[in-house]
């Protein structure tokens, strides 16, 4: 099983409450596994070494101040210089302690960052077809780029943020009561009044975060669709259409996020404001208690300095709890895209009609619809013997297309059964069934790498020579020879730096490097002119020799070459 894989089981499954945010944050922080353990302590360890730093100083001023209260002018320095080195050295072990657990949760926030990318890219894998038919490739990306970008954060920054202070102010609080617990629980229950607000501007900006990661699909939606089709807007002068649908999706996203700035700015001079009332607070109940006698000066003093941090880690955990709610919203869409239902490895029996025959392709009483609503097919029934050439002849929308989805397991079948070689669908794994099958659709995909790489895709750790020769069957050597650097030409995103008779004779170089004993062309050659439909046919002629072959086609050409033509 691949590593990525483990990952997704091991993220956690949905349950009925995941859409609580801190069951989000558990479910991101179990993916990092055993190195969740590191991560924590490494956090709970940067955090102990920065305390102990500000209360060795906040002791020193404490001690520094008692001596001037109670010693007299000779013997206020005695011994000083030994506790300001005894505290210089444990500040240095704590600076060393930080910079360590630093590193130590540095590399796990990022590995864990790597697996959660991970398993969205083979969770990619794992899903349907249909998921790809239905979704725009903006939606989509979206999901793996921005979403999971920021779902990242919280491994990066978010989690440490909001945990770090929370565990600072609980080491401060130790040393506080314990050097006057009567000043430090009048200040704590000014915080908690402070953290109660941060709370309430949760949802809030939450629910903001959700719509901008809205806006921001249909955003990506725009540039897509300007960058696909930019040939279609210069003939049709859409220039100002596609400009003003931009600028208007972009002031959502703006008046969005101008409201999660107002609320930032609002919660900030809360915190602000508290703060100043926490030092009110402070100076007069300190006051009190030094001249009833029930506190020192230099105890009120090292307080002083432990609220100053407390008080600073209180603010930050009122900044970043928001600013966490916001990734975690990020992370349930991350989430929701983990739980979707994936692609079986095999399907499940839908009918118990049994095979009959030799037919190579067996398909008996096949009703089928993508909607649920209207049949593409319906009690359709097709053997295609051994070694022969089945064409299917039809007016678009009439189910030749679906027949080949059907044929290559990109859709499970609903009512019927499909036979291969005696054996029904459900008895072969999808990928054994799709290694059977070689496909040349009507316009290839080609990525952006190499000629021979787009070849070898076929077959991949096929030898040079075998690609070779599989281009020379598919009448692509020669064109091939003819580029800048040969077969380590990049061919451009889409192939869109070849002719299309050039990127299909590529793509059937690819099926031959295959060397599948079922062949499916889907309007191989409807789109080619008369010269490169020429060397296609040639290609494909010297391919469909001793193969099973089903041809979608049009072209009277094309279909001469069948030993059958079914009319749906």
């Amino acid at each position: 099983m691949a590593y990525s894989d483990v990952i997704i089981r091991q993220c956690g499954p949905r349950d009925a409450d995941s859409d609580n945010d801190l069951r989000i944050l558990w479910r991101m922080l179990k993916m990092m596994k055993t190195g969740f353990i590191r991560y924590l302590l490494a956090i709970i360890f940067m955090s102990a070494a920065l305390s102990v730093f500000d209360m060795i100083t906040a002791l020193l001023f404490k001690n520094i101040i008692f001596r001037v209260e109670n010693y007299a002018q000779r013997n206020m320095f005695a011994g000083l210089l030994k506790e300001v080195l005894l505290c210089a050295g444990i500040g240095c072990l704590m600076l060393f302690i930080y910079a360590l657990s630093f590193y130590v949760y540095t590399m796990e926030a990022k590995k864990g960052g790597a697996d959660l990318q991970k398993a969205l890219y083979s969770k990619c894998m794992r899903l349907p077809y249909s998921y790809y038919e239905q979704t725009g490739s903006s939606e989509f990306m979206s999901k793996v780029i921005n979403d999971c970008e920021r779902a990242q954060g919280i491994y990066g920054s978010r989690f440490r943020r909001v945990l770090m202070p929370f565990l600072m102010m609980s080491f401060y609080l130790t040393a506080m009561l314990m050097l006057s617990w009567q000043v430090t629980l009048c200040l704590f229950g000014a915080s908690a009044i402070l953290l109660v607000i941060n709370g309430l501007f949760i949802e809030p900006m939450q629910r903001v975060s959700w719509k901008m990661s809205t806006i921001n699909v249909s955003i990506a939606e725009r540039i897509s669709n300007i960058l696909s089709g930019i040939e279609q807007i210069k003939i049709f002068s859409l220039k100002s259409v596609m400009v003003e649908q931009y600028i208007k999706e972009n002031e959502k996203y703006r008046k969005e996020q101008n409201k999660r700035n107002v609320m930032s700015a609002r919660l900030d001079g809360l915190n602000q404001i508290f703060e100043l009332l926490g030092s009110l607070v402070f100076i007069a109940v300190g006051l009190v208690l030094v001249s009833q006698g029930i506190t020192t000066v230099d105890r009120l003093a090292a307080v002083y300095l432990l609220y100053g941090s407390m008080s600073w880690n209180l603010l930050q955990v009122g900044l970043y709890i928001p600013s966490m709610a916001n990734y975690l919203a990020n992370a349930k869409r991350v989430f929701e895209f983990l739980d979707m239902e994936e692609e079986p490895e095999r399907y499940e029996s839908v009918s118990a009609i049994s095979f009959q025959g030799d037919a190579e392709i067996s398909i008996r009483d096949v009703t089928f619809s993508y909607d649920g609503r209207q049949d593409v097919l319906q009690h359709f029934n097709l053997d295609i013997p051994k070694g022969k050439c089945v064409a299917l002849k039809a007016e678009s929308g009439k189910g030749k297309s679906t027949i080949a989805k059907l044929i290559l397991g990109l859709y499970p079948v609903k009512e019927g059964k499909i036979f291969i070689k005696g054996k029904a669908y459900e008895e072969y794994p999808l990928a054994e069934v799709r290694q059977l099958i070689g496909y040349v659709p009507q316009e290839p995909y080609l990525y952006d790498v190499s000629v021979a790489e787009n070849i070898r895709y076929g077959r991949p750790g096929a030898s040079q020579e075998d690609i070779i020769n599989a281009a020379k069957l598919a009448n692509a050597h020669d064109f091939i020879m003819e580029l800048k650097d040969g077969y380590e030409t990049r061919v451009g995103e889409r192939g869109n730096l070849l002719s299309g008779g050039q990127r299909q004779r590529i793509a059937i170089a690819r099926a031959v490097l295959k060397d599948a004993p079922i062949l499916i062309l889907d309007e191989a050659t409807s789109a080619l002119d008369h010269n490169s439909e020429k060397l296609v046919n040639e290609a494909l002629d010297r391919m469909m020799a001793g193969r099973t072959t089903i041809v979608i086609a049009h072209r009277e050409s094309t279909l001469a070459h069948a030993d059958l033509v079914v009319e749906l």
